[in-house]
């Protein structure tokens, strides 16, 4: 990140060609923080996005507020550039102002950032840890329905096995009983 710290007290000097030079100097130094501030927060958007997914929705509205914010505080610096071209005297301390103002806005985005990915980190991780709790009671509901299923499915196939062979004794008892009568009446003819 670049140093706003370009026009040092000691350094300045009270003719116009001078002041104006360190004007530049910090305007370029500001236009550098915040083409950092874009990249940096550009970054962070990507690995978001890349990780929590789900969570883009929300961020999007944050960041184009982000965004909003940043292109108003370039244009305030460009607006307060002209001013200091026109008004050189008066307006160097402005813009030492604004330069606070913008630089206090940047660690006021960073750490809103910070504070976002953190709270997204915790709420993915309590998410998470949900979804482990209802995948463990849903496997051992799934593991005793099985057991239930192959109890029941034993049992009737258990009975099954029993009436079959009550039916085969049964079709043996009267094929017997058949043939004693197919014998008597065999026996009586």
């Amino acid at each position: 990140m670049a140093t706003f710290d370009v026009l040092a007290d000691d350094a300045t000097n009270t003719d116009p060609e001078s002041k104006n030079r360190h004007l530049q100097a910090t305007i370029t130094a500001l236009r550098q923080a915040l083409e950092d501030a874009e990249a940096e927060r550009s970054t962070v958007r990507q690995s978001v996005r890349a990780a929590y997914q789900d969570e883009i929705a929300e961020l999007k509205a944050t960041i184009t507020a982000l965004r909003d914010a940043l292109e108003e505080a370039r244009h305030d610096g460009r607006a307060a550039v002209e001013r200091a071209v026109a008004n050189a005297a008066d307006e160097i301390a402005q813009l030492r102002q604004a330069a606070a103002a913008l630089r206090d806005a940047i660690e006021n985005l960073r750490e809103g950032h910070r504070q976002e990915i953190q709270r997204l980190n915790a709420a993915a991780q309590d998410e998470a840890v949900q979804f482990h709790a209802a995948i463990r009671v849903l496997r051992e509901q799934l593991e005793e329905a099985a057991f239930r299923t192959h109890s029941v499915k034993q049992e009737a196939l258990a009975g099954a096995a029993n009436e079959i062979e009550e039916l085969k004794a049964t079709c043996m008892a009267l094929r017997h009983e058949l043939d004693s009568v197919d014998s008597v009446r065999g026996n009586g003819s």
